[in-house]
């Protein structure tokens, strides 16, 4: 008979495995496992800087779009409520949703970050309305049924709604976040707020008296980047930085939607043109000159950089990068430091990740 044996009479049924084989055999899965593994982590993220890159160029076609339909401008500020206003009308990504395009659904999956930092802003924030930034936005509208329509930012002010108060909570839930007004890409400075503002002695200047002159206020530039802007300089629109995979810079204070409290952040943009060698904003003393050697525009245009530690490299050590052109730029962290080094702090070419033949790091597209 198959399988049996037969010895004296009796059926003998096949010996069964001893615990050394049982170990054996279970060892052996492990390693077998444990070297498929990094294959499958591999793949998986493959898959995800994959669908970064698609998300990216989706929306650098929405950003083509806009500058069509907006005498040129590729967008309206930052994703920031105390920057550049209210973030349901101001900001790309308000820009994007309006034109249907659900840019809180289109999240760098590898990001650890899942919320822009600016919802704590209208969670927290105790709002001061001035001149400076139109924290408001637009007045009410009255719908056919008499119904009023106001922005949730106008009724954060208006309702005088307390800092983290359940009810201030639930309306950015329900008009902010759940109406795809989120993201965790991080803009570039330069598509933004495009070059500073400086007085005749080189130092940055506000539009209006009294308001920031912090390069990372809306009033402090030239606001955001246009295409006869672009057209105007010698730049490829292939080295131009408008988007890349966002930094981490704190946590959400109370829960949002899907979010817990406690959910990575991303930073709004960039820190905008730094002296590279001391990584600080150019300052200069009355009457210095504009011209010669020690004048403040061979600072600007010489020894300044674009401080780009806001972009951060999530896909197991490589950042993408929208250019203006609609292209994805993928750019190696090589030194594994967290960081994309362009030249800002650093005293030698050889940690140069981010050449400026392939992204642009100076102060400002045209000349200052």
């Amino acid at each position: 008979m198959r399988g049996r044996t037969i010895t004296r009479g009796r059926i003998l049924k096949p010996a069964a495995f001893t615990l050394v084989e049982l170990l054996v055999v279970v060892s052996m899965i492990g390693v077998l496992v444990g070297m498929l593994m990094p294959a499958v982590n591999a793949a998986r993220e493959s898959s995800r800087k994959t669908a970064c890159q698609s998300n990216l160029r989706q929306l650098g076609l929405g950003l083509a779009i806009h500058a069509e339909n907006k005498r040129g401008y590729y967008c309206t500020g930052a994703f920031d409520w105390l920057r550049d206003g209210a973030v349901t009308e101001r900001g790309w990504v308000a820009d994007l949703v309006t034109q249907g395009i659900p840019v809180g659904r289109m999240l760098c999956p590898s990001n650890q970050g899942t919320v822009a930092d600016t919802f704590n802003d209208l969670l927290t924030a105790n709002v001061i309305v001035d001149q400076c930034v139109d924290v408001l936005g637009s007045e009410g509208r009255t719908e056919p049924d008499g119904s009023t329509i106001v922005n949730p930012c106008r009724q954060i002010v208006s309702k005088k709604l307390s800092p983290n108060s359940e009810e201030r909570r639930q309306l950015v839930e329900a008009q902010v976040m759940a109406k795809h007004f989120n993201t965790n890409y991080t803009a570039s400075w330069l598509l933004t707020r495009s070059r500073p503002l400086l007085d005749k002695d080189g130092n940055v200047t506000s539009q209006k008296p009294g308001c920031s002159t912090s390069l990372m206020h809306r009033v402090a530039t030239a606001g955001p980047l246009t295409q006869g802007m672009l057209d105007v300089s010698s730049l490829p629109a292939s080295t131009v930085p408008f988007l890349g995979c966002g930094k981490v810079t704190g946590t959400l204070n109370v829960p949002l939607g899907d979010h817990p409290a406690g959910s990575f952040t991303t930073l709004s943009l960039t820190a905008g043109p730094a002296v590279a060698a001391t990584g600080q904003r150019p300052a200069f003393a009355n009457e210095t000159p504009r011209g010669g050697p020690s004048g403040w525009w061979t600072v600007w245009s010489k020894q300044t950089v674009q401080d780009y530690r806001g972009f951060s490299p999530t896909h197991r050590g490589v950042c993408n990068i929208l250019m203006a052109d609609s292209s994805v730029r993928p750019i190696e962290d090589r030194d594994g430091d967290g960081f994309l080094s362009n030249g800002l702090l650093s005293s030698g070419s050889a940690g140069i990740e981010m050449p400026a033949e392939q992204v642009f790091s100076g102060a400002a597209i045209q000349g200052l």
